[in-house]
């Protein structure tokens, strides 16, 4: 790790060089050297730095979630641990109520009946395959029809201590099908969380209609 790194990494943690070293346990002249490329920090220092700005980078990331949903910036829900809806923002239950659900009677539901009720129990096993809950995967994507009502869904794991402690699920995109009466999920995808590439779970007889950008993708 060199210095330019270093300093790059403690302007993201917003915290001064003696800051940085109060929470490393060396003294500000170790953090300046290492900043200046004089000194490179030893193998568990650069651990204990990098896992500072994890931790850091997950609480924007949870914090973030939080206002997209409770400020309505996105058509957006909060997942908890155990993939119960907990929050939806405005534009969220007007999402429901446009294909005949009630959010309020969606709150708390466990997964498996949720999936069942908006008649999509598939996405559940798609969901397992991805790794999502379990960490493994940085985003799980899905486009569901809806009678001819498209629309592309994306979930991101909301971590705490590396552990994963909610979901955060936002609509990417609207757009139409072909006229039908069908309720179908027609395109499944995720990107590992050690890499970057999307890897395909799922595509359906309507996936060619999708619009959205291209993508690279492997197949599972």
């Amino acid at each position: 790790m060199d210095g330019k790194t270093i300093r790059h990494m403690r302007r993201r943690l917003g915290v001064t060089q003696r800051q940085l070293a109060d929470r490393l346990d060396v003294d500000q002249g170790t953090v300046s050297r290492w900043e200046r490329g004089v000194e490179r920090p030893r193998p568990r220092r650069e651990a204990e730095l990098l896992k500072l700005l994890r931790d850091n980078e997950d609480r924007r990331h949870l914090a973030r979630s939080l206002a997209l949903v409770r400020h309505d910036v996105q058509t957006a829900a909060l997942l908890d641990a155990r993939l119960r809806l907990v929050e939806v923002s405005a534009t969220g239950r007007a999402h429901f109520r446009a294909r005949g659900y009630d959010p309020s009677a969606l709150l708390g539901t466990d997964f498996e009946r949720y999936t069942d009720r908006l008649g999509c129990p598939e996405l559940a096993e798609h969901l397992l395959r991805s790794g999502l809950q379990g960490g493994d995967s940085l985003l799980f994507r899905f486009t569901a029809n809806f009678r001819g009502a498209g629309h592309t869904t994306i979930w991101e794991p909301l971590l705490e201590d590396g552990r994963v402690v909610g979901v955060l699920t936002y609509v990417a995109s609207y757009f139409a099908f072909p006229d039908n009466g069908d309720v179908s999920i027609e395109r499944v995808d995720f990107i590992p969380a050690d890499g970057s590439d999307l890897v395909l779970l799922h595509e359906g007889v309507r996936s060619g209609a999708i619009r959205q950008g291209p993508a690279q993708v492997l197949r599972l």
